[in-house]
C-alpha cells in the first residue's frame, strides 16, 4: 500500500499483486482490499508500513505537516485494519504487524510529530492485541532504527549512518532484510502466543 506520495511499481513480481492506493482514503482502502480478496483470497495478514515524515523544529513545523503525518501514520493504519478485519475474524486467525520506529525510545530533535504519530500505533498495537486476541488474531509492533532503505540513503547523511552505527551494539547499518525477517517471524505460526508487543531491530541502539 502506498502513502500519500504515489510510488510506482517496480513491476510485476510472482505471487504478489502491485496496487497503489491512498491509504488515507477510506473508499479507496476498501476498493484495494476488494482486489485482493478478488485476487488473492481473505486476507489474514496485514503489515502496515506506510509513513510519512519530514524533519522539523517543532515551534516551525506548520499545521498541514502534522496533520499529513497522522493521516498516513495513523488512520492509514485504522483504514487498512478495518478493511482485512472481517477477514480475520471470520477465520479465527490473523497477523496485524504495525512498522513503528525505535525512535520513541531515543527521540532525535525535529522528529515531534512523526514519533508522537509512532506512538499512536504503539498504543493501537497494545489496544488491538487485547481486543481481538479471542478471535485468535495477533497484534505486534516492529519497530526500526535507521535503516538502509532507498528513501533513508538518499535523505539522511553518511555522518548520520556513522553516528548511529557508533551507539549500536551490533556495528553496521541495519538493511530492509533485518527488518523483513523479524516481520516474518511476527506474521508466523511460531509467533502465535506473542501479541501487543514492540520488537526493537536497531542493532541494540536502544537497549531496553
Amino acid at each position: 500500500m502506498a502513502s500519500l506520495d504515489v510510488i510506482e511499481p517496480e513491476g510485476p513480481r510472482e505471487g504478489t499483486i502491485d496496487l497503489i492506493c491512498d491509504i488515507t482514503d477510506p473508499s479507496a482502502v476498501a476498493s484495494a482490499i476488494e482486489r485482493v480478496r478478488a485476487e488473492a483470497g481473505p486476507v489474514s495478514i496485514v503489515v502496515h508500513c506506510a509513513a510519512y515524515q519530514v524533519i522539523s523544529p517543532f515551534g516551525r513545523l506548520d499545521p498541514e505537516s502534522w496533520a499529513r503525518t497522522f493521516r498516513v501514520n495513523v488512520d492509514g493504519a485504522f483504514n487498512v485494519v478495518r478493511a482485512a478485519l472481517t477477514d480475520m475474524q471470520d477465520a479465527g486467525w490473523g497477523r496485524i504487524v504495525m512498522i513503528t520506529s525505535s525512535s520513541q525510545f531515543a527521540p532525535p530533535p525535529g522528529m515531534t510529530h512523526y514519533i508522537a504519530s509512532k506512538g499512536a500505533l504503539t498504543g493501537m498495537v497494545r489496544a488491538l492485541a487485547t481486543e481481538l486476541g479471542p478471535d485468535g488474531i495477533t497484534v505486534n509492533a516492529v519497530a526500526p532504527g535507521l535503516t538502509a532503505t532507498k528513501h533513508a540513503l538518499h535523505d539522511v547523511p553518511p555522518e548520520h549512518f556513522e553516528t548511529v552505527r557508533s551507539r549500536q551494539a551490533v556495528p553496521r547499518t541495519g538493511e530492509p532484510s533485518d527488518i523483513a525477517a523479524v516481520v516474518s517471524f511476527a506474521a508466523s505460526d511460531d509467533a502465535a502466543f506473542m501479541t501487543g508487543q514492540t520488537l526493537l531491530v536497531d542493532g541494540g541502539e536502544s537497549r531496553i
